[in-house]
């Protein structure tokens, strides 16, 4: 059994919805990043990083950090789809495609959502929120030009690529306004907002955990 530690509207969205899209046996078991639970040493422990998400595999060990875990999920469980398998054409891009999302993507939101964690003062932290927008909204127009599948960002269909995207975009303030003018990108969010998985993964963190 996995079991997927979480907080809410958090990079984990993308884990479950992989683990959702396996058919895995899973549990989850929240943590509460407001009261500073990922900082406390039976957290630390199982992922030294203090992040989630973390995913403690049936074995017992737990990996951090969101590509690393997808990455493992698809070398796991080979048939599910959710990753190109070693030795595939399209692997290095998937591989290449997840580290942008990882990198230029998920670090980029932090500076939206969270712009105080980089700067002191009200100016600087103003400015960084500032740059913070153009820099994602760049991101998402990366994406745009590059998305490879009728409607899917790879041509084989959905991956763990598509979930990762379209979570990103979740955390968009003018989400309508980042889809109209980036239609390729609309139609892969639609349609992965239309899968059972992520919808029962997004739906999960869309509201405040019962603990």
């Amino acid at each position: 059994m996995y079991m997927l530690y979480w907080e809410v509207m958090a990079g984990s969205i993308v884990v479950q919805a992989a683990l959702e899209t396996i058919g895995a046996d899973y549990g989850t078991r929240y943590v509460d990043m407001g009261a500073d639970e990922h900082r406390e040493p039976p957290f630390l422990f199982l992922s030294p990083a203090g992040r989630v998400p973390a995913l403690t595999l049936p074995d017992g060990e737990t990996v951090g950090e969101t590509a690393a875990i997808l990455t493992l999920l698809g070398e796991r469980h080979p048939d599910s789809g959710i990753a190109p398998n070693p030795g595939e054409p399209d692997r290095g891009a998937f591989l290449f495609w997840l580290s942008v999302m990882a990198t230029a993507g998920y670090v980029t939101s932090s500076r939206v959502g969270h712009p105080e964690r980089f700067a002191r003062d009200d100016a600087a932290i103003a400015q960084v929120k500032d740059q913070g927008d153009r820099d994602f909204l760049d991101f998402f127009d990366l994406l745009e030009r590059n998305i490879g599948g009728t409607l899917y960002f790879l041509p084989r269909g959905l991956t763990a690529l598509d979930f990762y995207a379209a979570m990103l975009a979740e955390w968009v303030s003018d989400r309508d306004a980042l889809m109209a003018g980036r239609p390729a990108l609309a139609r892969l969010c639609d349609a992965v907002r239309d899968t059972p998985a992520y919808s029962r993964a997004l739906q999960a963190h869309a509201v405040p955990a019962d603990v």
